[in-house]
């Protein structure tokens, strides 16, 4: 009996005494966006470091990476860039969108950001001189500013009269390439 009278008056007590005030939710909170995320795990090449581009063994490069984000939804762009000079921003040397998977649910793209070049093309020059280069991607879900800054995503009108600008994310990746002098590639 004693430990029932015990049990029943730390059950009563085990509750708050004291009334709390109750606030519903008028509407529903505003979706914010998410960052992204680039998957490293799963980059091609996987070795960062990459030796003997231009020899005959290495004529072409292809650097792909997956890219996960929670916003299902959205248009990513990948921005490829060589040799990229924050001293003298300039645009990418290439790009390409990345866009939703129909019905997917999983936050990691199906599509992946790709960029190939080839020794001795004439579209990215740069990677043909002898010697050590960055590729680059900048992933994002907006554009990208100049200094390769994420233009804002939406301005968002609080219920305070306030208003929320909802920013834009990038992520980004290298790899270091060494040219090398001589190229024996056709």
């Amino acid at each position: 009996m004693k430990w029932l009278g015990l049990g029943l008056t730390v059950g009563a007590l085990g509750g708050c005494l004291i009334p709390q005030n109750e606030e519903y939710l008028s509407e529903l909170p505003v979706r914010l966006n998410h960052p992204l995320r680039l998957v490293e795990q799963q980059a091609k090449p996987s070795n960062r470091i990459i030796r003997g581009f231009g020899t005959s063994e290495l004529c072409e490069l292809e650097f792909s990476i997956p890219v996960e984000d929670l916003d299902l939804a959205d248009t990513l762009v990948a921005y490829w860039f060589v040799d990229y000079d924050p001293n003298q921003p300039r645009g990418a040397d290439s790009m390409d969108n990345i866009l939703p998977d129909k019905g997917a649910i999983d936050a990691v793209r199906d599509e992946f950001a790709v960029f190939r070049v080839r020794y001795n093309a004439a579209d990215i020059g740069r990677l043909n001189i002898p010697g050590d280069h960055v590729v680059e991607v900048v992933v994002t879900d907006t554009a990208l500013l100049a200094g390769r800054e994420p233009q804002g995503k939406s301005s968002i009108n609080l219920e305070d009269g306030t208003v929320y600008e909802d920013r834009g994310y990038t992520a980004s990746y290298a790899w270091f390439v060494k040219t090398e002098a001589g190229g024996k590639c056709p």
